[in-house]
C-alpha cells in the first residue's frame, strides 16, 4: 500500500511538472508570436514614411526626427485603430516600463488632416499612447545615413532634420528581450524615390 502511494506520487509529481513546462511554452510562444506581429507592423509603417508639403509655408515638411529612445514621422499606412487611411503623424516612444524592470515600446498616432502643428506636437497626452511591447530588456532605434563621396553609410543613433539631410535610408529597431534570447533588429528601408533631392 505504501509503495502504491509513493508510485502515485511520483505520477502525479512528474504531471505537475509536465503542465507547468507546457504553459510556460505557450506564454513564451505567445509573446514571442505577438512581438513578431507587432516588429513587422512597425517596419510596415517604417518603411512608408512620406514627405508632406505642409499649406504654410512656415511649416516646411514633415521630416523623421529622433534618437534611440523616440522617433517621430509621417506615414502612408496607420496602424491605430481609428485612423482608417490617409497621412498619419507617428511618434514612437520607448520608456521605463511601469510594471518591471525592463522598457516599454508605446506609440502615438493621429490623422494629419486633424493635426495642428504648432500646438498638438508638443504636448501630446499619455492617453493617446498605445502600449506595443511591454517588460523588454531593451529597446532602441539606430538611423542609417546615406553614404557621400567622403565616407561610407552608417548607422547613428540620432536623426535630426536640421543636421542631417533629407531621410536616413533605414531604421533599425533592435529589442532585446530578456538575458535568455538574442536581440532582435528590424531593418525597415526606405525607398529612395521618397527622399528629397
Amino acid at each position: 500500500m505504501t509503495i502504491v502511494g509513493l508510485i502515485l506520487v511520483i505520477v502525479f509529481g512528474s504531471l505537475r511538472i509536465g503542465v507547468r513546462a507546457w504553459e510556460k511554452g505557450e506564454k513564451d510562444v505567445g509573446s514571442r508570436q505577438r512581438q513578431r506581429i507587432v516588429l513587422g507592423l512597425i517596419k510596415r509603417q517604417l518603411a512608408s514614411i512620406c514627405v508632406r508639403e505642409a499649406k504654410d509655408e512656415d511649416d516646411g515638411l514633415f521630416l523623421v526626427k529622433g534618437d534611440n529612445k523616440s522617433m517621430e514621422f509621417v506615414s502612408c499606412i496607420p496602424m491605430a485603430p481609428g485612423n482608417q487611411s490617409g497621412l498619419v503623424y507617428v511618434k514612437y516612444v520607448v520608456k521605463a516600463d511601469d510594471g518591471s524592470e525592463g522598457d516599454c515600446l508605446s506609440f502615438y498616432e493621429k490623422n494629419v488632416a486633424l493635426l495642428n502643428r504648432n500646438g498638438d506636437l508638443d504636448k501630446l497626452d499619455e492617453d493617446d499612447f498605445f502600449e506595443l511591447i511591454t517588460a523588454a530588456r531593451g529597446i532602441g532605434f539606430q538611423y542609417l545615413k546615406g553614404r557621400t563621396e567622403e565616407q561610407s553609410a552608417e548607422w547613428q543613433q540620432t536623426w535630426d532634420p536640421d543636421v542631417d539631410e533629407g531621410f536616413p535610408r533605414a531604421v533599425k529597431v533592435i529589442l532585446e528581450g530578456n538575458e535568455n534570447t538574442s536581440p532582435i533588429h528590424v531593418i525597415a528601408r526606405i525607398e529612395p524615390e521618397v527622399n528629397p533631392r
